[in-house]
């Protein structure tokens, strides 16, 4: 995956929760299709509205959410995009931004949701296969249905 070509966001006219379980469904309906393992949330900034985690991932899928997720919102960019500006200026997140990295990673999978003429309202994150997919999954199972 080029970095040039990474989605850094997801552009909605609107946002409900149920548009975020539609959007959760038509992920898990992939990784079903494709024989995949993985966690996902759907959040609004400070609201989890849908939230699966298989049971035969490692316990810890959670926090791997959980830290994607804060750094999408702290950049409002991908988390795939920050992990890519990281890697080409050779700097880390702790580092250079003091970010905690209990608490922020900079791996694929979490990608800001904005409303138009509102702005950041939530997160889409996964998590369990590497990281450019997780972040490929999203836009493979939303693109062209959501966005």
């Amino acid at each position: 995956m080029e970095t040039n070509t990474v989605l850094k966001r997801i552009e909605l006219k609107q946002f409900s929760n149920r548009l975020a379980l539609e959007m959760g469904l038509a992920i898990i309906e992939l990784v079903k299709n494709r024989n995949q393992i993985i966690g996902v949330e759907i959040a609004r900034l400070n609201q989890p509205v849908f939230l699966y985690i298989d049971e035969s991932l490692p316990v810890d899928k959670h926090h791997w959410i959980k830290r994607k997720a804060n750094t999408a919102k702290h950049f409002e960019e991908s988390s795939l995009s920050v992990r890519f500006e990281l890697e080409r200026k050779n700097r880390s997140l702790e580092q250079f931004y003091g970010l905690n990295e209990n608490e922020y990673v900079a791996k694929g999978g979490a990608i800001p949701l904005f409303v138009d003429g509102a702005g950041l309202i939530g997160i889409i994150t996964v998590t369990g296969l590497p990281d450019t997919d997780d972040h490929q999954l999203i836009i493979d199972a939303l693109q062209g249905r959501f966005f």
